[in-house]
Parts: C-alpha cells; structure tokens; sequence
C-alpha cells in the first residue's frame, strides 16, 4: 500500500473530517426543472471557463494525498459531458474509495454500463414526480419513461443500490410523497426526501411550499411503522426503513435540521472554484492558480485554505438572504 493510501484526512477548525468532493462537471442540464432554473434562463460558462479532465484529475490526486476518500459527480447534468466515462474511469483511478453520480436519469440507460465498468459505484437518479404530466411540467419537457428505464438500467448494471432524490414542494408534489415511499415495499431502492431550499432567484421559493422532513415523515407513516436505521457514515441523510420493506427512505433536512456537524464535504465548481459550503459565498479559485502554472505545493495550499475557512453551520434559517447567491444550482453543482 502506497503512501496516499495511508493517508489520513484533513480536519477543519470545528474538528470536522473533511474526505469528500462534490465535483461539478459542468453547468449545463438537458432539463430546466422549475426549482432549479431562474426565470430569466442561464447563461452557461464558456467551454473554455470550465475545468478540462486533467484539471479536475489534477486536483483529486492533490486532495487524494491527504484524505480524499469520497467524491460525487454532479452537475448540471454530468453526463452531457461527452467524456464522463473516461473522467469517471480516471478518478476511480487514483484510488477513490467511494464514487457516485447524480443524475436526472435521461441520459443513463445507455450509459449505466459502461459508466459501471469504468469505476462508478451508485448512481442518485432526481425523480420528483411519478405522473408524465407532471413530471413534464416541473422539468419543463422531460420524458419520465427514460427516467424509468435508467432506474431500471442501474439496477441491472450494479449501480445499487439506487438512490432516487425527491424534493417535495408543497402543491406541487407534496400529494407523491406516500407513493414514493411505497416503492420501496418491493424494490431495495433508497427514496431520499430532500427539503426544498431557496436555491433560485425565479420567485417559486417561499418558505411555506417547503414541506419539512417531520411532515414528510408522519404522512410516509400511515404506509407503516418507521423503523430508524443505524447512522452510517457521516452524510446528511436520516435513513428509516417501513417495516417488512426492502428499501430504504432518507430524510435530508437542511432547513428544519441541519447536519452541518457531521459535514464531511467540499465542492468543485465546474469554472474551478472550491466552495467550503453551499450556503456560503466564500469561493477559492484553483483554475486561474493552474493556468498560471501554479505547482502542486501551490494548489495543494489552497485546498487547506478551503479546509481552514469551511463555516461552522449555514445560516439559513437565521437570514434567508445568505442563500442569495444560489441564483441557478447547476452553477455550484447539485
């Protein structure tokens, strides 16, 4: 075993341990789901502004020397980038432990296979709606039967188990939230509820359609009794299985029950910013520092900085107006 193999995980000054990388691939998405896209549309960076393959590897190999063990794919939609296999191959790689992808599921059932044989270990497939229509109107034009074969597709290839991520907005979809749950009587798939956040200047967000995980929770209870599952790891998700059902359901709860003490993550923007938090603006270029021909040591020092400043806890529901900078989500990465 080689050195970066033993290697131990920074800590932050809240004495965090800091081993994940959500990595953003890139800012454009083949849907424009309402809760993600601002109403004036996006301007995509420029080919150019975005980090290449080597860039990205680059950095995972420098945060892989001291702890990196988890890193997750997002995007906008990863894999409209037309060398996702091979990315994913590549950081795989460098001796990734842990390495996922979300997804919106449109492009995955042609690719579920190969993107297992190239390394990656499970898949998050955004589902916030079981009826087509519906599903067509919150995604602005999406096919759910694509959807559907995907899910199906990552079952068949091993990319298990799937995980299918649901935002429940109060008179939207909030009426779902049972049948989703009752999916997993049969299938051993992970239903997540994730509370919607203010994540969007387009005027859809308001405090009252964020339906709380409790809410959730004792709707998904008429359907059985919840049984608690161990914690594992260090993630956001509170897991519970209805009992004599094979899957599980999570609660992700970052506005009524923040799980900022056990946060484990830094992002990568897909233009080459580290942002130590979601709700912070706080951002640290290592594209410019690169192209500048920037050394390892110069990079790696950066990455402790991004470390260092992390925040102890987001300020959400002490002042919504942090949130301000969430203009488009697939900017940052999901």
């Amino acid at each position: 075993m080689n050195s970066a193999n033993k290697s131990q995980p920074l800590k932050d000054p809240y004495n965090r341990r800091i081993d994940y990388l959500r990595i953003s691939i890139t800012d454009k998405c083949n849907l424009k789901c309402i809760y993600c896209t601002p109403s004036e549309g996006i301007k995509y960076f420029q080919e150019k502004e975005v980090l290449t393959d080597d860039e990205i590897l680059r950095f995972v190999r420098i945060a892989r020397k001291h702890g990196l063990r988890k890193v997750r794919i997002t995007g906008g939609e990863p894999l409209v980038r037309n060398s996702i296999v091979k990315l994913v191959s590549s950081i795989k790689g460098i001796g990734i432990r842990d390495l996922s992808l979300t997804t919106n599921g449109i492009l995955l059932s042609k690719l579920a296979g190969e993107l297992k044989r190239a390394g990656l270990d499970r898949v998050n497939i955004s589902l916030d709606s079981m009826d087509p229509d519906k599903y067509r109107a919150i995604t602005k034009g999406g096919d759910i039967n694509l959807v559907w074969q995907s899910i199906k597709d990552a079952e068949k290839a091993g990319l298990s188990p799937v995980k299918i991520n649901v935002v429940p907005i109060r008179g939207v979809n909030d009426d779902e939230i049972s049948s989703f749950a009752a999916l997993t009587f049969e299938k051993n798939y992970h239903i997540r509820f994730i509370e919607f956040m203010p994540a969007t200047c387009n005027g859809i967000w308001k405090k009252d359609k964020c339906v709380s995980s409790a809410e959730a929770m004792e709707k998904i209870s008429a359907l059985g009794e919840l049984e608690r599952l161990r914690f594992r790891g260090r993630g956001p998700s509170r897991n519970y299985r209805i009992k004599g059902a094979s899957g599980v359901i999570g609660f992700i709860s970052p506005m009524s029950d923040h799980f900022c003490g056990h946060c484990s993550r830094l992002r990568l923007t897909a233009d080459g910013k580290i942002r130590p938090c979601l709700f912070s603006n706080i951002k640290i270029d290592i594209k410019t520092p690169m192209r500048n021909g920037a050394t390892d040591e110069e990079i790696e020092k950066l990455f402790f900085q991004a470390v260092k400043v992390k925040p102890q806890r987001h300020q959400l529901n002490e002042d919504i107006t942090t949130a301000a900078h969430l203009k488009a989500m697939s900017k940052i990465g999901g």
